[in-house]
């Protein structure tokens, strides 16, 4: 039997064998070369990324608070993530429920609805965007529920202002929380008693200015209801977002009222209607219930300097109080 056959087209002999061994025989040699020479079997050496000293809730901040890598190596999230986790496990009840919410009665916030005026008064109601519109206080609770709502304030208003006049007013009806409880207000408000504004700059240590910016986040997210609500309310309105036609002032103000009426009657006899279902999946927060229903007096507006003192102080600790349930 000869020694000749068909191999992807090509023949073999004797020849030609020695040539393949020969290319066979210095692949291999190769090979050892590159598997047991160090100068190729180097192996990188990896960044140390655990190389704290701290363990626990203080490793955990560390790493929220160092380079983003380490966090990714530890966690396998980045930080808007991981915190993102952090406040789902405590609105599902796994973990720790925040302070700020036990003594949350409800938010409150201004916002612009469309107006017309006459060309006397036209100024007055131009909002810092260009638009003619009223700007409405209003106060809601958990629930997504108008407590109090005030009208007939021109575009041109500073929302401080108006919940300024409110309080002033012996007949405003607003109805203040009552001692040890609160609204949450944004950053327009001034922290005082029975509103909590988040804190505006973040100064101090390390640790105050995460206490600073841990309450921050939970306070936007406790507040995040006026907005959902006032988001409803104009979906389900859409005179509220104009134009609005010629009427007078004051049916222009019984529009807006009879608006918020509506909507609560909706939310108390259609719980599953399509505009609150729609806001609720938009970042619906862990309702804060009061427990119980008892009706307790307001709180006096204290607005000494020792007042306002109290108060600061009362949110500082507030703060500190929630960074160390959150951190221990």
């Amino acid at each position: 039997m000869d020694n000749q056959g068909h191999i992807q087209g090509g023949y073999l002999d004797d020849e030609t064998d020695d040539v393949d061994f020969d290319n066979i025989l210095l692949g291999v040699v190769l090979l050892g070369f590159m598997f047991f020479d160090p100068r190729f079997n180097r192996v990188p050496r990896r960044r140390r990324v655990r190389d704290s000293v701290l363990s626990g809730r203080d490793y955990v901040l560390e790493l929220i608070n160092g380079h983003e890598d380490r966090i990714i190596e530890n966690m396998r999230l980045d930080v808007p993530q991981f915190l993102m986790l952090c406040d789902l496990l405590v609105q599902r009840g796994y973990w720790h429920a925040y302070p700020s919410h036990q003594d949350c009665v409800g938010a409150l916030d201004g916002t612009h609805v469309s107006a017309w005026c006459s060309s006397e008064i036209r100024e007055r109601f131009i909002n810092r965007h260009g638009d003619l519109s009223q700007n409405v206080l209003a106060a809601c609770d958990h629930d997504m529920r108008f407590v109090y709502v005030r009208v007939g304030w021109e575009g041109s208003a500073h929302d401080a202002r108006i919940l300024q006049d409110t309080l002033l007013d012996p007949n405003s009806g607003f109805p203040m929380p009552p001692p040890g409880k609160n609204y949450v207000v944004d950053a327009a408000y001034r922290n005082m008693p029975g509103f909590v504004a988040p804190f505006r700059g973040a100064q101090g240590t390390q640790h105050e200015r995460a206490a600073k910016r841990l309450f921050n986040r939970r306070h936007a997210s406790v507040r995040n209801i006026i907005e959902r609500t006032f988001g409803v309310l104009k979906k389900r309105f859409p005179i509220l977002k104009g134009p609005m036609q010629n009427y007078l002032i004051a049916t222009q103000n019984n529009i807006v009222l009879a608006c918020c009426i509506l909507h609560n009657f909706m939310r108390a006899y259609s719980p599953a209607d399509e505009y609150f279902n729609e806001e609720a999946t938009l970042g619906a927060i862990a309702d804060a219930q009061i427990a119980g229903e008892q009706q307790q007096a307001g709180q006096p507006i204290d607005m000494s300097e020792q007042g306002i003192f109290n108060w600061n102080e009362d949110r500082r600790a507030m703060a500190a109080h929630m960074y160390w349930n959150a951190h221990n």
